[in-house]
C-alpha cells in the first residue's frame, strides 16, 4: 500500500470514527433523557457536559428520546414552546422551538393532578388545534393549513422544567429535554373557523384568586401562524402529523408554578377547564 493510500485510509478512519462518536453522544444524551423521566429524577442540563451542542443537534437528541418513549407509549400531537419575544430573549434565540406531546400525557376535564409525578410542575394556558387530515409535508400558507384542521379546544399544558441547573439552562438543553412535554388537559372541541382566536382572553385563576391572563395574540402574535410554524418545523424533521392529533401553539400570558389547590379557567367563546393539583 502506497504512503497516499494509508493516509487515505487513515483519514477515512478517522472521519468514520468521529461521526460514529458523534452518534454516540447522541445516543447517550438521549439514555440519560430516559433515566430521568422513568425514574423522576432532574433532567440534565446536556450543554453543561456538552458546550458544543447547537440546535440541530439538540432536536436529533429529542427524535431519540422520543422513539425510546414510543416503544411504550404514543404520539398525541406536538408543541411550541418559547413563542414569545420576552422568552426568546431569556434564552437568547430568535425563533421558537418544537417537541411533542405524548398520549400517557392527555387528561380530561376537571383531572386531579399529583404533583409527586413531576420534579417542578409548571402552568401554562394554551389554545389547540385538532387536525382533521394527515400533514405530510411543509404547507404553504395558512389557507392550506386550515383546510387540514377540523376544530380548536382549550388546553392546560403542564410542563416540567424540573432540571439540574436553571441557572445555566439554555434553548438547545429545553430542545433536547423534548421541551419540557409532560402533561395536558383538553377540554371541549370548538369549530375552528367560527371563533377569533387572536382575540381570546385567558383567566386562570387558584382557589377563586386569578393568577394569569393571556390573549391568543400572545403565540407568536397569531394563533394560525404560530399553528403553520409548527406543522412546518414537525414536518421538516420527519414526523407526520395525523387525524386526531393536537396542535398547541405557546403559553397564553404566562408560565406559572404549579401550586397546589382547585383551578379554574375561563378561554371565552373557547369554553372553561377545571383542575386540582394535589
Amino acid at each position: 500500500m502506497t504512503l497516499t493510500k494509508r493516509i487515505s485510509c487513515l483519514w477515512l478512519m478517522l472521519c468514520v470514527s468521529t461521526a460514529l462518536a458523534g452518534e454516540l453522544n447522541v445516543s447517550n444524551s438521549a439514555d440519560l433523557l430516559i433515566k430521568a423521566q422513568k425514574e423522576n429524577e432532574l433532567i440534565p442540563v446536556l450543554s453543561d457536559q456538552y458546550p458544543e451542542l447547537d440546535v440541530e443537534t439538540a432536536y436529533r437528541v429529542q427524535k431519540a428520546y422520543v422513539l425510546r418513549r414510543l416503544a411504550d407509549d404514543q404520539i398525541a400531537g406536538f408543541k411550541a414552546g418559547l413563542t414569545s419575544e420576552e422568552s426568546q430573549k431569556k434564552f437568547g434565540v430568535t425563533f421558537p422551538i418544537s417537541g411533542v406531546l405524548f398520549a400517557s400525557g392527555r387528561k380530561l376535564n376537571s383531572p386531579i393532578i399529583d404533583k409527586s409525578m413531576f420534579k417542578m410542575l409548571m402552568i401554562e394556558t394554551e389554545i389547540g388545534f385538532v387536525v382533521g387530515k394527515p400533514i405530510t409535508h411543509p404547507l404553504k400558507d395558512v389557507s392550506e393549513l386550515r383546510s387540514s384542521i377540523k376544530a380548536v379546544m382549550p388546553v392546560i399544558e403542564l410542563p416540567d422544567i424540573g432540571f439540574t441547573d436553571l441557572k445555566n439552562l439554555k434553548a438547545v438543553d429545553i430542545i433536547a429535554a423534548n421541551v419540557s412535554s409532560s402533561q395536558f388537559i383538553v377540554g371541549t372541541e370548538k369549530d375552528a373557523m367560527s371563533l377569533d382566536l387572536n382575540n381570546i382572553t385567558v383567566t386562570l385563576s387558584l382557589n377563586g384568586q386569578v393568577v394569569n391572563q393571556g390573549k391568543g395574540s400572545d403565540a407568536l402574535g397569531d394563533q394560525w401562524n404560530a399553528a403553520l410554524w409548527l406543522v412546518n418545523a414537525i414536518t421538516k424533521q420527519g414526523w407526520k402529523i395525523e387525524p386526531g392529533y393536537i396542535l398547541i401553539t405557546g403559553v397564553l400570558g404566562k408560565m406559572i408554578p404549579g401550586k397546589e389547590g382547585k383551578y379554574a379557567v375561563d378561554f371565552g367563546s373557547l369554553g372553561r377547564i377545571s383542575f386540582e393539583i394535589k
